[in-house]
């Protein structure tokens, strides 16, 4: 636990005030989400768009799970991929032997950072806009149990992306690469399998991973769990990443750091 602790410690003193997490990242990761509500908000308040009867709590953070879960992990994933780009893993492995510890340190902090910032980005969305707009997302309730849900389950979701990201920078030590697997998967795959008729498409669609991530913390759906529930879905979706980001831990454990360059 000791080394851990230090492990942790030393990747909180790589984050400067010069770290692009702060002046780039963070405040993508709030002010997209936010920014896209404010304007549809206001093109439906002047009647320039169609609300479709208003916001409802459980559709209400849907600009946060597509934009802020990813951002926060790109910060993550460029910030393990980068130490093997400048090189500095060598320097980390060779004062703590213990590989293991650098993609569990990175995983607690930026885990961490971006769960507080998803939780408060949340917490501005359904707390704030239903004062600002009451006639549009006045049935936004974050004290509701959907909105308790979001508040508590999107920074998990942040965590587990974030964990996906990390296992496979791991894996392939190019912060592109993984970046572009991620969306093409989430964007590309998941959103395509959409178009499939029938009961093949209904089964694909509740066997995506991300599709069922937001099933599991709030987010509303268009097919049922086929894994029992809102609780099943999310279960299925941190196994995925939880098991992503051992293989690539494990990976980085037994393979020569030198093979990454």
């Amino acid at each position: 636990m000791t080394l851990l602790i230090n492990a942790v410690r030393s990747e909180f003193a790589k984050l400067s005030a010069r770290s692009p997490l702060w002046y780039t990242v963070l405040p993508l990761a709030v002010l997209i989400p936010t920014a896209l509500n404010f304007g549809i908000a206001k093109a439906v308040e002047s009647n320039q768009l169609n609300g479709g009867g208003g916001m409802d709590t459980d559709n209400a953070a849907y600009w946060i799970l597509v934009f802020s879960t990813f951002i926060l992990m790109v910060g993550a994933v460029s910030a393990l991929a980068g130490e093997f780009k400048d090189d500095t893993a060598q320097i980390v492995f060779r004062i703590q032997p213990r590989r293991w510890l650098l993609p569990v340190a990175k995983l607690v902090v930026y885990g961490l950072i971006g769960a507080v910032t998803a939780a408060l980005t949340t917490l501005l969305m359904l707390g704030g806009f239903p004062l600002l707009f009451p006639e549009i997302w006045g049935r936004v309730d974050i004290l509701s149990a959907d909105g308790i849900r979001l508040w508590v389950g999107i920074p998990l979701f942040t965590v587990l992306v974030c964990a996906l990201g990390l296992g496979l920078a791991a894996l392939l030590p190019k912060p592109g690469l993984v970046v572009i697997i991620v969306l093409l998967w989430k964007f590309g795959v998941e959103t395509f399998v959409t178009f499939v008729p029938g009961d093949l498409g209904m089964t694909l669609q509740q066997l995506s991973p991300f599709k069922n991530g937001e099933l599991g913390v709030g987010q509303m759906a268009t097919f049922d769990s086929a894994f029992g529930g809102e609780n099943g879905s999310l279960l299925y979706f941190a196994a995925i990443c939880v098991a992503i980001f051992a293989a690539g831990t494990v990976r980085l454990t037994r393979t020569d750091v030198q093979n990454d360059q």
